[in-house]
């Protein structure tokens, strides 16, 4: 599919398999963490059921996070700012950034979108601070352990490498990806 090429489709590619790993981490995260909440030990919260809401809802909205806001390329150039050019440490921060964004948007939105109707926004404040810190600490680490490889996948589907020699602009005129 040509969606999937080119630099467009690194960037959906990308996106979908960070979002697919790291939605399964928030996802067991945040309903063990309610589950465990005494009095919620008998309540069916972390169920397939559960998880698969859990998992549905946060993808959708990681995906549109992760398409909004390009906190990799944030990372990236924070580094260039801090004049880091060594590429563990590059990786490292960009990492961090990318977490930071993506983990609190995500967070702050599911925790929103699944209690402040029924429980209120105190309620919303109070448990997104009690998930957030686990959540945070566990997707950064989860994206820096998966993010070379999510980003080796999507340039071997997309045929793009980003860290290759950068494509050459088309002719003036020319409409890019025109019937291609």
């Amino acid at each position: 599919m040509m969606i999937f090429k080119g630099p467009g489709g690194f960037g959906r590619v990308l996106n979908i398999v960070m979002c697919m790993v790291m939605c399964v981490v928030l996802s067991v995260i945040i309903l063990s963490t309610v589950q465990g909440i005494p009095g919620n030990e008998s309540l069916p919260i972390f169920t397939l059921l559960g998880f698969g809401v859990s998992f549905l809802m946060s993808f959708c909205v990681g995906y549109v996070v992760g398409d909004l806001f390009p906190a990799l390329s944030w990372g990236r150039k924070l580094c260039a700012v801090l004049h880091i050019e060594n590429k563990v440490v590059t990786h490292i921060v960009s990492s961090l950034v990318l977490a930071f964004t993506l983990i609190t948007l995500v967070s702050v939105s599911c925790v929103w979108v699944t209690n402040v109707q029924s429980l209120g926004l105190g309620a919303c404040v109070g448990i997104w601070m009690m998930v957030y810190p686990p959540l945070l600490g566990a997707g950064y680490l989860v994206i820096l352990v998966t993010l070379p490889l999510a980003m080796r996948l999507a340039s071997a589907i997309s045929g793009f490498d980003p860290s290759g020699p950068s494509p050459q602009k088309p002719a003036e005129g020319a409409v890019e990806g025109a019937l291609s």
